[in-house]
């Protein structure tokens, strides 16, 4: 497949996944059907099943496609030669800007992943497990005196914080982006940085 080809194929997955995404986020995975999802990409049914031929197929690969997006930024910020609050702030920068880009695809991975079937949902929760690992080694940095038990549970209370922002934050308020980024570490870190 030439470059330009494998480009417009690329091209016209993501326009369908962001179509689908659109839709799994209103109404819900279930109540989907594939010809709106090729309605609202503009396609014809038979060109959608030459993309996807099944409707978890297209939610497997937004979810997979979110979660190596995530992966990836958080795996792109320096780590090395500053505080370890700074890298930590940096982090959940990245983590909130990431989902705030793809908000849509964001809330179909937090409500419609249990949808999946179970072959497709293995390697989507060792995506997530990816992620926790990554954000546990920020809470080690910051904190390393703890248990070794307890990083895990703080990171899964951490990316809860930062997951569920996206039902209810709006950039357009009162609190600007970056202020959210600040004082959801500021409030994380005081609580944290006081375990023992």
């Amino acid at each position: 497949m030439s470059r330009v080809r494998a480009d417009d194929y690329d091209l016209k997955m993501k326009q369908i996944m962001d179509a689908a995404a659109a839709l799994f986020a209103k109404t819900g995975y279930p109540g989907v059907k594939m010809e709106q999802i090729a309605k609202n990409c503009k396609a014809s049914k038979s060109m959608l099943y030459h993309y996807f031929p099944t409707k978890d197929e297209i939610l497997f690969a937004i979810l997979k496609d979110h979660l190596d997006s995530v992966i990836s930024a958080i795996m792109s910020i320096e780590t090395s030669g500053s505080d370890p609050q700074v890298r930590f702030l940096a982090m959940v920068q990245t983590f909130t800007q990431k989902s705030a880009q793809t908000r849509r695809r964001h809330v179909v991975a937090m409500n419609d992943v249990k949808f999946l079937p179970k072959a497709m949902l293995d390697p989507i929760q060792k995506l997530e497990t990816k992620v926790l690992d990554l954000v546990t080694e920020y809470l080690r940095a910051v904190n390393p005196t703890l248990d070794d038990s307890l990083y895990k549970p703080y990171g899964m209370l951490l990316i809860g914080m930062m997951n569920w922002t996206d039902t209810w934050y709006k950039p357009t308020g009162a609190i600007k982006p970056q202020e959210l980024v600040e004082r959801i570490s500021r409030l994380f870190l005081r609580g944290f940085l006081a375990e023992k």
